[in-house]
């Protein structure tokens, strides 16, 4: 390890990126002390916060001749090794240069050999661009000898000047490449690369790859953890280069980080449009570690490795739900470098690791700390986990541009899905299976209980959205996707007090859910039954306290349901892909018969239509105005669902008082008249089907021979 004695006149700016990177280990070398030859200059109380000896050095302290002595003697006694000029604004005198020639490096503010020599530093550098029309500027990086800014040069970062540059502002662009170029340089020096032959410097090179992370690009929209991270890959030495907001958040953080514009030589552009988009960010990227063909042409040109990359893209989703298609805002969120540098990285992901979420960070770190660089294993994981990332981002604004209208079906259809979890099993215990969203989560949460089941999930969502159907309070219990009772109230104990006495023998081990905030009155019943799971938008403290004391059930509080959303059903290897069935009546409301409904009769109807949306086919539903007394479902002959529905109203007149009017829907037309003549001998008196059967005829006029009153829908509620 070298020893670097830096000398400075002023704030120390270019000393603070030399004692970074060698804190970080980019510099195989530790600064030993810091010289200035004012008493008040900045670069000493940065040198006291680094807790690097320090001394003040004023040349009037010291008789003619004597100061450049005492320079000397100082780097004698502190065996340095390199001596680097970081804005010391003096000339060194023979016996420095003598006693550490090809030792002493300084950093200039301009292109050498422009621009320098005698009375060039400061802003007069700048302003003598300014006034000679030059279009571009720079840093350069050069041995010091007897010459003003006439040694070798080791180093060179172009600046461009761009129109309506100040002094001021070209000063602070060209300041953060020399804060790049300046500690490179001296890692150069100290890993022994650098030889003068012929007045030029020769850089040996490439070095053997060693596996380690010594570069990363971090560009980032979601900058959650950010900064917990970046420090964390400093104090691995690992220099940190990036872009713009994520620049600004690390560097108020107080990391040690690199402008981008350090690696290309230009500022982004275009609004923003183009920052990493350039060969010395792609190529230090995309190059091939272990071909010498590859290492020797990014040696040639000065390109710097990237062996990470850190990128979460422009949140066009989140964009998407605001903006109209085709808005200059949603298009503005259309990210393009970000996708490219994931791409790049995931594609030579033997030797660079990308990172396309904050859930990447602790693992990675972990990683570096237990083995100074990264497993196969993980780098390959998170390879595959970019390109999924990078895939669903372009689908969604494919999807988002094209903008189908709810029935269009493309020739091409992607639905990207996101993992929830792993279930123990699926519908039968032999059966894998895991829980996926196209959103970022389910619309529930689990406040208590085991975990969901494969059929508990069906069920839940079976039943939440059939409750959801309702605008009174209501409540729904669902067995194996289908109802067993539903109820109406005037509030919500009274809604599930008449769904449970609906069937309460099919109640048993079944799955609840109520539209309003489930209270104690309902847990204390419940409390001494068996169900599986409960589905509210919430629960008093009352209910809460009852539930906790049966841990296994569970409660899940849901937040709503995606409206026109589409439903999938697998087949083999085809989907099929339908619209949801989000209407419950249409236009029509056809009374054909030639009694019509009374009042009651028509507000049962309602009811028992809504219910019987939800009953799986053949679907027939028994019904008063606020609950279900008897369903039939499943039946692959309708007139069986009829004897089903009775055989369960039955049962229910065992413990209820017959209903004071009783009515019957159907999910779909009769064939024949035999269902309808089943259920007025059971007991309806009124009828609600959608139509639409060759038989129609025949079947409203045995409606009108039994005194039924009938209503038609023209709308069909199959659910298979």
């Amino acid at each position: 390890m070298k020893n670097i004695v830096v000398f400075a006149s002023g704030g120390g700016s270019n000393l603070q990126a030399l004692i970074d990177a060698a804190r970080d280990g980019r510099i195989d070398g530790r600064i030993v002390l810091v010289v200035s030859n004012k008493d008040d200059a900045g670069a000493l109380q940065r040198a006291a916060a680094a807790g690097i000896p320090a001394a003040s050095a004023p040349p009037k302290d010291f008789a003619p001749g004597d100061y450049d002595a005492h320079l000397a003697s100082l780097c004698r006694a502190h065996k340095a090794d390199l001596v680097c000029l970081a804005g010391y604004m003096l000339k060194l005198g023979p016996q420095m240069l003598a006693e550490y020639r090809a030792r002493i490096l300084n950093v200039h503010p301009a292109l050498l050999p422009s621009f320098g020599g005698k009375g060039f530093y400061g802003l007069k550098v700048h302003e003598a661009v300014l006034a000679a029309g030059a279009r571009v500027s720079g840093a350069t990086v050069h041995f010091v000898d007897e010459n003003y800014d006439r040694g070798p040069i080791i180093l060179q970062q172009p600046v461009p000047v761009l129109p309506g540059d100040t002094a001021e502002t070209l000063a602070a662009r060209v300041l953060t490449a020399e804060h790049a170029i300046y500690p490179a340089a001296a890692a150069l020096f100290c890993a022994g690369r650098l030889a003068i032959e012929g007045g030029r410097v020769n850089i040996s090179g490439p070095l053997p790859e060693s596996g380690k992370v010594r570069r990363a690009l971090l560009s980032v929209s979601d900058k959650t953890g950010l900064v917990d991270f970046a420090r964390g890959l400093a104090q691995e030495g690992v220099e940190l280069v990036s872009t713009s907001g994520t620049f600004k958040a690390l560097k108020d953080a107080g990391i040690p980080v690199r402008a981008l514009e350090t690696l290309t030589g230009y500022p982004e552009m275009l609004d923003g449009r183009v920052k990493t988009l350039h060969p010395a960010v792609h190529g230090g990227i995309l190059y091939r570690r272990d071909d010498p063909a590859h290492a020797e042409t990014v040696f040639r040109f000065g390109i710097e490795p990237i062996d990470m990359v850190v990128v979460n893209l422009y949140p066009f989703s989140a964009t998407a739900k605001k903006a109209a298609p085709w808005s200059e805002e949603l298009i503005e969120n259309i990210d393009i470098g970000g996708v490219a540098l994931i791409r790049a990285a995931a594609k030579n992901w033997q030797s660079v690791a990308v990172l396309t979420s904050p859930a990447d960070y602790a693992p990675v770190l972990a990683a570096l700390r237990a083995n100074g660089g990264l497993p196969e294993a993980l780098k390959k994981e998170l390879s595959v986990k970019s390109f999924a990332h990078t895939a669903a981002y372009d689908g969604e604004i494919s999807r988002t541009l094209a903008a189908p209208a709810p029935a269009a079906f493309p020739e091409r259809l992607e639905i990207t899905l996101n993992k929830v979890h792993d279930l123990r099993y699926g519908e039968n215990p032999h059966q894998a299976c895991a829980l996926y969203t196209r959103g970022d989560k389910p619309p529930f949460e689990q406040l208590q209980g085991k975990e969901l089941s494969f059929n508990n999930i069906l069920d839940a969502y079976g039943t939440w959205q059939a409750v959801r159907e309702f605008d009174r309070p209501a409540a729904v219990i669902f067995k194996h996707v289908t109802p067993c009772g539903l109820g109406t109230g005037a509030d919500v104990a009274e809604a599930f007090e008449r769904a449970w006495s609906g069937d309460p023998l099919s109640a048993f081990g079944g799955i609840i859910a109520v539209n309003r905030d489930l209270d104690g009155r309902i847990a204390e019943f419940l409390a001494k039954r068996f169900v599986e799971v409960i589905c509210a938008p919430g629960y008093d403290a009352r209910a809460l306290e009852v539930f906790a004391k049966k841990p296994n059930l569970r409660l899940l509080k849901w937040a709503g349901f995606p409206a026109g959303h589409r439903v999938l059903r697998s087949v083999g290897e085809e989907v099929l892909v339908s619209g949801d069935d989000d209407k419950l009546l249409g236009d029509k409301w056809e009374v054909p018969t030639r009694r019509k409904p009374a009042a009651q009769e028509e507000e049962a109807l309602r009811f028992a239509w809504a219910a019987a949306k939800y009953v799986r086919s053949n679907a027939i539903v028994f019904a008063d105005t606020c609950r279900t007394v008897g369903i039939g479902a499943g039946q692959m002959s309708r007139v069986d669902s009829v004897f089903m529905a009775g055989h369960k109203y039955q049962a229910y007149l065992k413990d209820n008082p017959k209903p004071a009017v009783m009515v019957m829907a159907s999910d779909a037309f009769f064939p024949f008249p035999d269902a309808l003549e089943e259920g007025a001998r059971i007991g309806a008196t009124a009828v609600i089907q959608p139509g639409g059967s060759v038989k129609d005829r025949e079947v409203i006029e045995a409606a009108d021979r039994l005194g039924l009153a009938m209503v038609l829908t023209g709308l069909r509620h199959f659910r298979h």
